[in-house]
């Protein structure tokens, strides 16, 4: 084999492993920053499904924005945000992920769908019935 070859087949090697460094990197698990008060939430394999918990929201937040203060159920009215699933279990559905995410903001659970974009986009939709959804797209922190 000629110095050549040899140096081509190094390369080719080489590119081939980078390749599959990027296919690592598209993936949805991971720590997430919302748009909405600079959440971030941990995206992770739970219940034999895709799981998404509360790991922080925006620094200097009111106490009284760490609660779960809007829920439907006043007795859990009390409880943290933080650590808190927002989703849980959902199902692979032909290239996204489809069940129930829970909203802080209004207390309410919409059916999800969770899609990944880009390696470092996340979109996350929740409708009350289709067409009334609302679409977040969802920044990878590195």
């Amino acid at each position: 084999m000629t110095v050549r070859k040899v140096w081509m087949a190094g390369a080719a090697l080489l590119m081939a492993a980078g390749a599959g460094g990027a296919a690592e990197q598209a993936s949805p698990y991971g720590t997430w920053r919302t748009p909405e008060r600079g959440g971030l939430v941990e995206v992770s394999q739970c219940d034999g499904g895709l799981c998404g918990k509360i790991l922080g929201g925006a620094p200097g937040a009111a106490p009284e924005d760490r609660l779960d203060r809007n829920n439907k159920n006043p007795a859990l009215r009390g409880r943290p945000l933080l650590g808190m699933y927002i989703f849980r279990g959902l199902k692979p559905a032909g290239g996204s992920w489809k069940g129930s995410i829970y909203n802080p903001n209004d207390g309410g659970t919409y059916s999800a769908t969770v899609s990944l974009k880009a390696p470092g986009t996340l979109e996350v939709k929740g409708c009350v019935v289709w067409p009334l959804c609302k679409t977040q797209v969802w920044a990878k922190v590195k």
